[in-house]
């Protein structure tokens, strides 16, 4: 059971500390296993209720919580700026927000009680990778543009290290958040439990993996080729973004020293025998080269529709990903769209399962497996994914014999497992 902190509690979460009797050293938590209840758009009544019981069935708990995209226009310290892009444009932190009930259990009571609304009515916990890229320390402050079309200032009230929070940036509470305009909530976590088969078993009786949009992640999944980068590891690997929000909130305009920096001018003609052309980040255009390369040497080029692919696909896009207000991988140019015609969303993808995996194999996942498939898309992720033995829905690896498989880093779980399909 995870431990408290400062005194030896009951095991029931919330459960008053008068009761106990024993007086403890104060210690971290000792995270167990996760499963995470996600669907697509946020959840529903009927997906909160049936997390709840899977989490009882299971001799668990579940909280429900949010997560999402926070739009920053500055972080400073003392009133002076460290760090913000040009005026009236912002870049992306992610974030994850609990009740202050929950977090102790979910996070750590360190984190917790950092981002306690009583002592810190606006204080947020930052992620000490994020707080590398921006400079931030404990007490500065972080700027962003709400959902409700005003100005907010948070203020850093711990940073803590990247193990304990994964690809999440900043934690604050749910009280913040609604003053924030961030109150959907996105997915349920069940921890607590200690019987694997009991909880799969309670997942499957619910039902709940039969219900559109909606999927359930283990924090000892094994690693899956089509999952994606998430928001802090792209700005690592292809450095923050720039953008507007407009179009009261439901466009995306990225600056023009960003577009002029990372992106050509126009599109390009990416291969001579699948001559598709577009505009795609500079970062990517070598590996989606040689994708393509690789298709038409293997005789693969007629499953490519080229002219759909010119017309209606491409890389950039500017845009919110769909129902969400988190960027597009296609905000990035870090994505292709092809054969857009035969490859409706949430449909059974009917794209070749070969050019599937050779993409794979220069570096991009497939979005043909995303909660709400998406066959036309091919995003990159700068790693191999073809050797990852996985049992996807649709176009399973094929691992061959000459090659090591790649099983990855054991999954992690705890606090990290937080981070499940968080991104869209």
């Amino acid at each position: 059971m995870l431990a408290g902190a400062g005194l030896a509690t009951a095991a029931t979460p919330g459960a008053d500390p008068a009761t106990a009797s024993v007086q403890a050293r104060r210690a971290p938590v000792q995270f167990g296993d996760v499963a995470v209840v996600y669907r697509l758009g946020g959840l529903d009544t009927v997906t909160s209720e049936r997390a709840a019981q899977i989490a009882t069935a299971a001799g668990g708990w579940a909280t429900d919580g949010r997560t999402g995209t926070l739009h920053v226009r500055r972080v400073a310290r003392a009133g002076n700026t460290l760090h913000a892009p040009p005026d009236g444009y912002t870049f992306p932190m992610v974030y994850a927000a609990f009740t202050p009930e929950t977090a102790g259990w979910l996070l750590g009571f360190e984190v917790a009680a950092a981002a306690a609304e009583a002592t810190h009515p606006a204080g947020v916990v930052l992620n000490a990778a994020t707080a590398a890229l921006v400079g931030a320390e404990q007490g500065d402050t972080i700027e962003v543009e709400t959902r409700l079309g005003t100005l907010a200032t948070l203020t850093v009230t711990a940073v803590v290290p990247e193990a304990w929070l994964g690809g999440t940036e900043l934690v604050l509470t749910t009280p913040l958040a609604d003053r924030l305009g961030e109150t959907r909530s996105t997915r349920s976590i069940i921890w607590g439990f200690t019987d694997r088969a009991r909880l799969d078993a309670a997942v499957t009786a619910s039902g709940i993996e039969r219900r559109a949009d909606t999927e359930v992640a283990r924090s000892w999944d094994p690693p899956d080729p089509d999952s994606v980068l998430n928001t802090l590891d792209i700005k690592r690997q292809l450095g923050t973004p720039w953008y507007q929000v407009t179009d009261g909130g439901n466009g995306v305009t990225m600056h023009p020293a960003w577009r002029a920096a990372n992106l050509p001018a126009t599109r390009e003609l990416l291969n001579e025998q699948i001559p598709i052309r577009a505009r795609c980040h500079l970062r990517i255009v070598a590996d989606l080269r040689a994708a393509l390369a690789a298709v038409a040497a293997a005789g693969l080029g007629g499953a490519i529709d080229v002219d759909n692919a010119n017309t209606y696909g491409g890389c950039y896009t500017p845009r919110f990903a769909r129902e969400s207000w988190n960027l597009s991988r296609h905000s990035y140019g870090l994505a292709l769209d092809t054969n857009t015609a035969e490859n409706c969303a949430g449909c059974a993808p009917p794209m070749n399962c070969d050019v599937v995996r050779i993409f794979r194999r220069h570096n991009f996942a497939w979005g043909g497996n995303f909660n709400r498939p998406d066959g036309m898309h091919f995003e990159w992720v700068g790693e191999r994914r073809d050797q990852r033995d996985y049992p996807s829905t649709y176009c399973p690896n094929v691992i061959t014999t000459a090659a090591k498989p790649e099983t990855g880093a054991p999954a992690e779980i705890g606090r990290r497992a937080l981070d499940l399909g968080l991104e869209p």
